[in-house]
């Protein structure tokens, strides 16, 4: 009973993981079809901001809400939607793609992915 319990639980463990990994993957697709026309991953502003970085500078929450009504953040004040605003002089486009949930979830996944992976290599790793 405890081994077959073990068993259980290893297998779930890799099966999240391997959930991650397609999650990610998914993410990337997504942001290649619709967010790579304005956004790079590295620090550099093509349309938008360069995107390295931004899930140690924003909040999970606040990129999915960002990610599913741009628009409606700054029509509400959001001090950090506003700025980018100002900075960019354009409203990030409303995506419907990113109407659902999973696809938010997906892209941010993602973007944290490369975020550790800039962390890592500019640690040395």
């Amino acid at each position: 009973m405890i081994r077959s319990t073990l068993l259980f639980l290893c297998l779930s463990a890799v099966a999240a993981g391997a959930a991650r990994a397609e999650d990610t993957k998914a993410g990337e697709e997504l942001f290649k079809r619709k967010c790579m026309m304005c956004h790079r991953l590295s620090e550099g502003t093509k349309v938008g901001p360069g995107l390295a970085g931004v899930t140690t500078r924003r909040s999970e929450q606040w990129l999915d809400e960002w990610l599913q009504d741009p628009k409606a953040m700054v029509e509400k004040g959001d001090p950090i939607a506003v700025e980018l605003l100002a900075k960019h002089k354009k409203v990030m486009t409303t995506v419907a793609a990113m109407q659902d949930k999973v696809n938010r979830e997906n892209v941010i996944a993602f973007l944290k992915e490369n975020d550790e992976k800039i962390g890592a290599a500019k640690n040395g790793n």
